[in-house]
C-alpha cells in the first residue's frame, strides 16, 4: 500500500477521533476515567460530577466507546467505565508528534 495511501486513512483516523474529543463534555469524561484512581467510574458518579443525566453520559460515552478510548463493564444494573491505556497512550503520542 503506498504511503500516501496509509497516511490518508492514518489522517481520517485522526479526524474522527479529534472530532469525538471536540466536544467539551466528552473531553471532560475522559479526563475523569483517566484521572480516577479507583481504575473505573459509573454511570452515576460520571453524571453526578457533571450535573447531567445519565443516558446524556450514556450516548457520550457511547462515542468514546466507538474510537476505543473507553471500555464498558456492567456489573448487575450498573455500568463501570475505563479508558484503553494503549488507545489513551497512542492519542498523547500524535498529539505530541503534531
Amino acid at each position: 500500500m503506498p504511503s500516501a495511501v496509509l497516511a490518508d486513512a492514518q489522517n481520517h483516523k485522526a479526524s474522527q477521533l479529534f472530532k469525538i474529543l471536540g466536544d467539551p463534555t466528552r473531553l471532560h469524561l475522559l479526563y475523569l476515567i483517566a484521572n480516577e484512581t479507583r481504575s473505573r467510574l459509573c454511570c452515576v458518579d460520571l453524571s453526578e460530577s457533571l450535573n447531567i443525566s445519565a443516558p446524556t453520559v450514556t450516548h457520550h460515552m457511547k462515542k468514546l466507546e466507538a474510537v476505543n478510548l473507553v471500555f464498558r463493564r456492567k456489573h448487575g444494573k450498573w455500568t463501570f467505565y475505563e479508558v484503553n491505556r494503549t488507545e489513551f497512550n497512542k492519542i498523547n503520542k500524535l498529539v505530541n508528534t503534531l
